[in-house]
């Protein structure tokens, strides 16, 4: 069995981080966003790789931001061929323990409601909704739906 393994995100990762955004987002953050996070001292970006053959291969990646004593999980997707099989679960339960190690108490995002494995894997981990933010997201108009964790 592969070995999967989190750890911090860096200036090597933005690359194969780019293809999973492009893949996965219908607005994707470019990669000066991304290098903008890796800069940012609030924020904290871990990837997900797996020691696949010929060589390591990054899966999945999130970015979060520390703000006080809470988290605002900004963005985690999966490779598509990987997704399903409960890598998003496994990087998003681990980046929290780091959050709550780190004197994190509160973990929270946004959700477009036309998310439903988001809202899932959300659920499955213990976010509740708190709220919503009407017409968020500018592409659609979308309502954004809050949801938020205790640490």
């Amino acid at each position: 069995m592969e070995r999967i393994t989190i750890s911090k995100m860096t200036r090597n990762h933005v690359k194969p981080v780019l293809s999973i955004e492009g893949s996965s987002f219908k607005h994707p953050w470019s990669k000066l966003s991304f290098l903008n996070e890796l800069s940012n001292e609030h924020a904290h970006n871990f990837v997900l790789t797996t020691d696949q053959e010929p060589q390591e291969q990054l899966i999945a990646y999130l970015c979060m931001r520390e703000i006080a004593d809470e988290v605002h999980i900004l963005k985690i997707a999966v490779k598509s061929v990987y997704r399903h099989k409960g890598l998003g679960f496994h990087l998003l339960n681990g980046c929290l323990k780091f959050a709550a190690q780190n004197r994190i108490k509160t973990a929270f995002l946004e959700v477009r409601p036309s998310n439903v494995s988001g809202l899932f894997l959300y659920r499955k981990v213990g976010f509740q909704i708190i709220g919503k933010r009407p017409k968020y997201y500018m592409d659609t108009g979308e309502d954004a739906i809050i949801m938020t964790k205790s640490l």
